[in-house]
């Protein structure tokens, strides 16, 4: 007997909201029966494209589908995923999960309470070079993220550490694996620098800028007897041994795939009840937990500005 599909809903269609919806409309596992946005012609336009339902107002989803995409924007993630989460709906929220540690704590346990399967999109986890670090680091001793993007005006409801460096964040937690004990950093709304310091001894450096001249995702990370670095927008990753003199670095092997496309089929594995999901809401949580530390350290510092200190 063929596997029912799971009936699904997007709420917000801006950019990547569209690429949710794309990738829903062609799996074999889920149906995509309505999206929400409060355009109406952009809601009728993603809606005629795949031949499904639109609304203009998220609780219309409920009892309409097992699951759904939160891709609004950031401020409105709490509001959207708790109606839904409480009406059984189970979630996959965009990055971040919140724009605070609290409203973060709250979806996951009202998640728990519920029994519905909360993940979220941080989608850097599902890069192969990513990958491949996660299956080689073991003890690292030092972590630098640099993520550098051109204006685009979108996001602006946050400031850069929840757009941009919470990816790096989550990066740095994943491939740690140990507490954060210090926090300490400097920036504006629109870039940013981090210094963590991990129970482990582990340091990780983040920088992160969305007004600048090129793109740019780079990651390293370095232990006792190798450096890594990362292009994950190549993406690339080689390997360098330490202490070897003339060493030259390797390049890693890495098996294209499509990020998102991996990150929406671990959410409808979750939610078919075959595997948890990569990024859960504890690991979001986790997430944001960090950002609002990055966040008051910068509101602390002499220069922090009115976005960022809120």
């Amino acid at each position: 007997m063929a596997e029912q599909a799971i009936r699904v809903g997007v709420v917000g269609l801006g950019v990547f909201g569209g690429y949710h919806a794309r990738h829903y409309a062609a799996s074999p596992r889920a149906e995509l029966v309505a999206v929400v946005d409060a355009d109406p012609a952009r809601a009728a336009s993603t809606a005629a494209q795949y031949d499904v339902a639109q609304f203009h107002n998220h609780r219309d989803l409920i009892g309409k589908v097992d699951a759904a995409s939160v891709t609004a924007p950031a401020s409105l993630h709490h509001a959207i995923a708790r109606d839904l989460i409480d009406a059984g709906i189970h979630v996959l929220v965009e990055k971040p999960l919140a724009t605070n540690a609290a409203d973060a704590r709250d979806l996951v346990a009202l998640a728990d309470k519920r029994g519905v399967v909360l993940a979220v999109g941080h989608i850097e986890r599902y890069s192969p070079a990513v990958a491949a670090l996660t299956e080689r680091v073991r003890k690292p001793l030092r972590i630098t993220a640099v993520r550098r993007a051109k204006p685009s005006g979108r996001s602006l409801d946050v400031d850069v550490v929840l757009d941009l460096m919470i990816h790096d964040i989550d990066l740095a937690l994943t491939l740690a694996a140990s507490p954060v004990v210090s926090v300490s950093a400097s920036g504006s709304a629109d870039e940013a620098e981090a210094w963590l310091t991990f129970a482990s001894g582990t340091i990780a450096t983040l920088s992160a800028s969305r007004v600048a001249a090129v793109n740019e995702r780079k990651l390293a990370v370095t232990e006792a007897a190798t450096a890594y670095a990362a292009d994950l927008a190549g993406p690339s990753l080689t390997a360098t041994p330490r202490r070897v003199p003339g060493a030259v670095a390797q390049a890693i092997t890495l098996v294209p795939r499509d990020n998102l496309g991996a990150e929406i089929a671990s959410f409808l594995e979750a939610v078919a009840g075959r595997a948890p999901a990569l990024v859960d809401g504890r690991a979001g949580l986790a997430a944001v937990e960090v950002a609002d530390r990055i966040r008051a350290a910068i509101a602390e510092a002499p220069a922090a500005n009115d976005l960022v200190s809120a």
